[in-house]
């Protein structure tokens, strides 16, 4: 049975991390998250004792608003600066060490760490959304394509989890704009994904200002990035993109040496 005093500290964490933009939240034990994975992307080992993760993220604009609060400036996108990954790093550690100073042992991970685990369906265990099986896009209920997961929380302790939105099937009946949108044909009807073609595109000054796939779904339209952010956010995906496919001066790269820089 779950300690009270931690439901109560649980509840206060979830309402600091809304206040800073972190709106959206999920929570899956570690249990139910490997039942659905390859024993290569499994929380095992590294994480022994851990029982529950609270999968945390942000829907729609609140995050951003939250970093350019008070006419703040976060930037240019530059290599190795990432502020909406450093917020988010800071601020559940943060979180991290209030539940450790209370005496429950406690960890953070995040879709950016060198292993990363796969979180979209660590966000799928724990009742967030539900992976397209049109386009691998993550969709939420209220903000359709329009989140991002920062990071989890994992806590020793058993807690009750959201169950996983057997009933949201949001691509039944659905004509699949999605599929059209993408004006490099990166997605097919039979699940095909040419990632090649979006580098491709993208290299040749293609999208600089969004996806048109994630624009043309339905689901949340409402709470679309404002520009700014939209752009800022598909800018990190072009560098590993060119890395990965081997565009631009990563042509002269083998294959083999670019994957594992």
């Amino acid at each position: 049975m779950t300690n009270s005093s931690l439901l109560r500290l649980l509840a206060d964490c979830r309402q600091r991390l809304d206040g800073k933009g972190f709106n959206v939240w999920g929570i899956t034990t570690i249990e139910e998250f490997n039942a659905i994975q390859c024993r290569g992307s499994r929380l095992n080992a590294e994480r022994a004792g851990s029982l529950s993760a609270v999968v945390v993220g942000s829907g729609g604009r609140a995050l951003w608003q939250h970093l350019q609060g008070n006419g703040r400036s976060i930037g240019e996108p530059r290599r190795g600066y990432h502020p909406i990954d450093d917020f988010s790093e800071r601020a559940l550690l943060t979180e991290v060490e209030n539940f450790r100073r209370l005496g429950y042992e406690a960890c953070a991970l995040f879709p950016f760490d060198k292993k990363p685990v796969n979180f979209v369906k660590l966000a799928e265990s724990a009742g967030i959304g539900v992976l397209s099986p049109v386009v691998p896009f993550l969709l939420h209920p209220v903000y359709g394509p329009w989140i991002s997961l920062r990071g989890a929380i994992l806590l020793e302790a058993r807690i009750p989890s959201n169950d996983a939105l057997a009933d949201f099937e949001p691509c039944s009946g659905c004509d699949s704009p999605c599929l059209s949108a993408c004006p490099a044909s990166v997605y097919g009807k039979g699940g095909e994904v040419r990632l090649d073609r979006c580098a491709d595109h993208r290299s040749a000054n293609g999208c600089v200002g969004g996806c048109e796939v994630r624009r043309a779904c339905p689901i949340g339209k409402e709470h679309r990035f404002d520009a700014s952010e939209e752009a800022f956010r598909h800018s990190y995906s072009l560098p590993m993109l060119r890395r990965w496919f081997g565009r631009g001066i990563w042509r002269f790269v083998p294959a083999r040496m670019r994957r594992m820089l």
